[in-house]
């Protein structure tokens, strides 16, 4: 295919995101990080609440095993690269 310039990986990197809820994962957290790692996904992942649903998987806002280090751009980063319209407002809460 003449017109496709990268691998196909990278293509879906740009183009879809995931969400953290329901986040069913190994109970190492270790695994959780290597797994990440692993798909260089770290970009793609955005906080979603599983709202209005009662049943959750706990009282963490961002599931066991997502290391800490990724906590701002899963909540922040992320989210303001993903959508344009709240980048203004969510520039300016951040500031």
């Amino acid at each position: 295919m003449p017109w496709v310039d990268r691998s196909p990986a990278e293509i879906v990197r740009d183009h879809f995101r995931l969400t953290l809820q329901p986040f069913d994962a190994p109970s190492d957290p270790g695994l959780v990080e290597k797994v990440i790692d692993h798909l260089r996904s770290e970009d793609m992942l955005l906080y979603a609440s599983d709202y209005p649903h009662w049943q959750f998987d706990g009282d963490e806002v961002i599931p066991p095993g997502i290391p800490i280090s990724l906590r701002r751009k899963i909540l922040v980063d992320n989210p303001l690269a993903t959508y344009d319209r709240i980048k203004v407002s969510g520039e300016q809460i951040m500031a």
